[in-house]
């Protein structure tokens, strides 16, 4: 039996962990003996709460919040109740909190508590981006320009007439618009803000702030897309639909190769913008396309069937004509156009390396690195216990003790210690008298000796593998320069991504490649819609703090898209994000009428460390109508903000609420019914956001700006605030 808390990933399919009975299906649940139909009335069992259509436990890994919503729920189960408002309450509660503390020694847990502090005086800070104690400070400059590092010391300064912003940005007085779109990079181009927008520069950035038949000015105003002399629609004007010809002036969807529109069907758009005849092209061919829809002729004589550039030719002689485009497979005469390699096969004539499945549990290419289930395949994983089953077959270690006295055995252990009379242990394995510096394979921390083997700048940290490991790094710190494997799509390149002949960890199939970036070199998508009849799938690091899928088969056989899970394999989609599997989506018109775009956090499996936004589908309770202020919003809700699925900036929206506050929380942690937790200098109360201002705010509070995100992105330049109504 996997216990109750296996329970959500396969939608629980009994009562209550526990309960006697048969074994209910998908859709189904047991009552009263029997397996009936999921309803909204269903009742869970004891320890039990309904979340969607499935009975999860109440407390099963919950931190802190997740304990208070069950006592909450217990205390509305005492009390005389309908049963439908007791459904309705256990409906809101979200699902438990797993703590992300694996390979952890201090930092947030990422359920509002810690994993530790850091008591040894020779590491007294904690490296919140790895979760590790170390002897120097990690400046916290991800994502600023200017201002405290956290360090004591500065993360640059403004040149140009910019200002340094309380977010740490460098930005215009003039600039009208939020402090953190302003040059935010993988932002939109911001118009009409009181200053040009440097993401204006990107001409791939959308614009924002403008009409669609708009365009943003070097000056940063809005103007029209169409030219003045334009005389065809202003839709039509570089619409990406086809080249609009004779509309007075040029349209620039004559210079992609689109159809041409406006002209008759023997004419073309000429240079000058205005239609003309198409006047075929056949000079020195006597077959093919003449350019204008026609042909040069047809290959009627049997000793010359096949038309090659232009030139009717013999199909085998003087050699096979299919070879000149083909690599390998049957030449149409009786021969072959060539042999592939052992390691490869034929595919549409070119050959192609044999991807063979390895299955999710297996270390099989990934050694020193993390398997796709999230199981270890590294030597630390023995003294886990979270090795896969076939680490030792697939990685064993044997140690390397020969000729040495002392030092590591090569997996972990040790060949020995040193004694009184020579008690240094040189990096040949050999006790010594006297000490001997070792940076070999370092460049940071304690060369043995009491020296140092380096120091690393304000973007790093020092870790204890004694390398420089980037604060964007989102993957355990034991896979950074590892000389395993090429860990990809971790925010940050891995050294060992350089050397072309190891393999890749952390890319859709076996035979991407990772750019210099450190992303994967795919094609990566954003809604479902980009991929015909697959679906955008799984969770790849895309650049920019963006997280993205690629096109792929759904399984038919996983949970669909709003459905409980705890990692990617258990969807459909194979996107688990927030412990709900995942639809993505770039717009609302992506989503179900019930549901909204909105952008979610997606942590690394390895390390619990937000590693980027996605845009999912989401389920906003009450009207989810757009709000500026809480009067906005009807009875019975509040206006609170979720994250834009593009810019990821603070999107207000109506939601179900209450506008009373006041319980104590945790800061950083949702407070649920549109209200967030808040820190103040006696503990964090719960309240509601005030994008209108302090208006919106209860008298004894103030209008304040928080971060939006407890924790950094990897990769996002922006570092958006929300506006909160905080107690004085």
């Amino acid at each position: 039996m996997r216990g109750c808390l296996a329970a959500l990933a396969v939608l629980a399919a009994t009562v209550g962990c526990g309960s006697a009975g048969p074994t209910c299906g998908a859709g189904t649940h047991l009552a009263d003996g029997a397996c009936v139909s999921d309803q909204a009335n269903a009742v869970c069992g004891a320890g039990t709460i309904l979340v969607g259509t499935a009975c999860v436990p109440v407390d099963a890994g919950a931190g802190d919040g997740q304990d208070q919503s069950a006592d909450a729920l217990d205390a509305s189960a005492d009390a005389d109740v309908a049963p439908t408002d007791a459904v309705d309450a256990a409906a809101d509660v979200s699902p438990p909190c797993l703590k992300q503390c694996t390979g952890h020694d201090c930092g947030d847990d990422g359920c509002g508590g810690s994993c530790g502090s850091c008591s040894d005086p020779a590491k007294p800070y904690c490296d919140d981006s790895v979760g590790k104690c170390v002897g120097k400070c990690v400046p916290q400059c991800l994502g600023k320009d200017c201002g405290d590092d956290g360090c004591g010391a500065t993360c640059g300064t403004c040149a140009g007439g910019l200002a340094c912003t309380a977010i740490g940005r460098c930005v215009p007085g003039t600039w009208t618009c939020a402090l953190a779109a302003y040059n935010a990079g993988a932002d939109p181009c911001n118009c009409g803000c009181g200053a040009p927008d440097p993401d204006c520069k990107n001409a791939k950035n959308p614009i924002a702030g403008c009409s669609t038949l708009e365009s943003c000015d070097a000056s940063g105003k809005c103007v029209a897309k169409a030219p003045a002399a334009w005389t065809c629609s202003a839709a039509k004007y570089a619409g990406l639909d086809t080249c609009d010809c004779g509309c007075g002036a040029h349209d620039p969807d004559c210079d992609f190769g689109l159809p041409v529109a406006g002209c008759g069907p023997s004419e073309t758009c000429a240079a000058n913008d205005t239609c003309a005849a198409c006047v075929p092209n056949c000079a020195g061919k006597n077959c093919g396309d003449d350019g204008c829809g026609g042909y040069c002729g047809a290959c009627n004589d049997p000793a010359k069937p096949a038309c090659v550039s232009g030139q009717c030719v013999d199909a085998c002689s003087p050699t096979p004509a299919i070879c000149a485009t083909n690599d390998c497979g049957a030449d149409g005469c009786g021969g072959s156009c060539g042999v592939c390699p052992a390691d490869s096969q034929c595919q549409n004539g070119q050959c192609s390396a044999v991807v063979l499945p390895v299955a999710p549990t297996s270390c099989e290419g990934h050694c020193g690195s993390m398997a796709a289930a999230g199981c270890y395949c590294a030597p630390g994983c023995v003294d886990a216990g979270s090795c896969c089953a076939d680490y030792q077959a697939k990685c064993g270690c044997a140690p390397k003790c020969a000729g040495k006295q002392c030092g590591d055995d090569g997996c972990g252990g040790s060949c020995g210690t040193c004694g009184v009379s020579a008690p240094f242990c040189a990096a040949d394995g050999l006790c010594t008298a006297a000490c001997t510096p070792d940076c070999k394979g370092k460049n940071c921390g304690d060369d043995g000796c009491g020296g140092s083997c380096g120091t690393c700048g304000a973007d790093s940290s020092c870790a204890f593998t004694q390398l420089c490991i980037p604060t964007s790094w989102t993957c355990s710190t034991a896979y950074f320069g590892d000389g395993g494997v090429c860990d990809c799509g971790c925010g940050a390149p891995d050294p060992d991504c350089s050397d072309p002949k190891k393999p890749i960890f952390g890319c859709p199939s076996a035979g991407d490649l990772c750019g210099a970036a450190g992303i994967c070199a795919v094609t990566f998508c954003g809604k479902n819609a980009d991929c015909g009849v697959q679906w955008c799938s799984g969770t790849y690091a895309a650049g920019g703090g963006a997280i993205k899928g690629v096109c792929a088969t759904p399984d038919a056989l996983a949970s669909a898209p709003g459905q409980p899970c705890f990692v990617n394999a258990d969807c459909a989609s194979s996107a688990c994000v927030g412990g709900l599997c995942a639809q993505y989506c770039t717009a609302d018109t992506d989503c179900a009428a019930t549901q909204r775009c909105l952008g979610g956090p997606v942590s690394a499996p390895s390390t619990g460390i937000v590693a980027g936004l996605a845009g999912i589908c989401q389920s906003v309770p009450g009207s989810a109508t757009p709000c500026a202020s809480q009067a906005a919003c009807g009875s019975g809700e509040v206006c609170a903000a979720w994250s834009d699925p593009v810019s990821f900036l603070p999107r207000y929206l109506c939601t179900q609420g209450s506008a009373a506050g006041g319980a104590s929380c945790i800061p950083g942690t949702a407070c649920g019914g549109g209200k967030y937790c808040a820190g103040t200098p006696t503990g964090g109360v719960c309240t509601i956001a005030c994008p209108g201002g302090k208006a919106d705010c209860p008298s004894a509070s103030t209008c304040t700006l928080v971060g939006f995100y407890p924790s950094k992105i990897p990769g996002f330049s922006g570092d958006p605030k929300v506006a909160l109504c905080v107690p004085n």
